[in-house]
């Protein structure tokens, strides 16, 4: 049972969601989960550069790889706040790429490492990691995060997009 909040690389999290918080329809809100699960997201960046291989595909390039959803031109990968330093070394940080510009990189600055997480914890931290806000501005991005967490027992409300 969950009393405060956690992040969501929490052991054994959404076993501790289901048997914390009330379900509609069989289903947990993601709102409400939002109460007692902080955001991994920390920042977003965009990069170029070579990032090498091992980064965790977050964002639309996971709902990509998942679902109907088509992904940005920029590929999307987490990298932990540890690991930032690092990673950003030989690289250059741009304000904001071209919409089409496939050289650049979109990164998301997460408070964790995403490739401990399980395959369905993962998923819930996707999830997590986009704002109402993004929801409401892409409502396709919030269907196909729908659709990833309700064999999970989550859903994506439709008021919120």
């Amino acid at each position: 049972m969950l009393t405060h909040v956690v992040m969501a690389n929490e052991p054994n999290l959404i076993k501790k969601l289901l048997n914390t918080l009330e379900q509609i329809n069989g289903k947990i809100e993601l709102s409400e989960v939002r109460g007692y699960v902080s955001s991994p997201k920390l920042a977003e960046i965009h990069v170029r550069g070579q990032h090498g291989a091992g980064l965790v595909a977050v964002g639309d390039t996971f709902l990509d790889a998942r679902t109907m959803l088509a992904d940005r031109a920029q590929k999307t990968y987490a990298v932990s706040i540890l690991e930032l330093d690092q990673f950003l070394d030989g690289k250059e940080v741009i304000k904001e790429p071209g919409f089409r510009d496939v050289n650049a990189t979109r990164i998301e600055v997460w408070s964790f490492d995403p490739a401990t997480l399980s395959p369905d914890q993962l998923t819930l931290a996707v999830a997590l990691s986009y704002t109402p806000r993004e929801f409401m501005q892409n409502e396709r991005a919030a269907g196909a995060v729908n659709e990833l967490i309700e064999s999970l027992g989550f859903i994506v409300p439709e008021r919120e997009y």
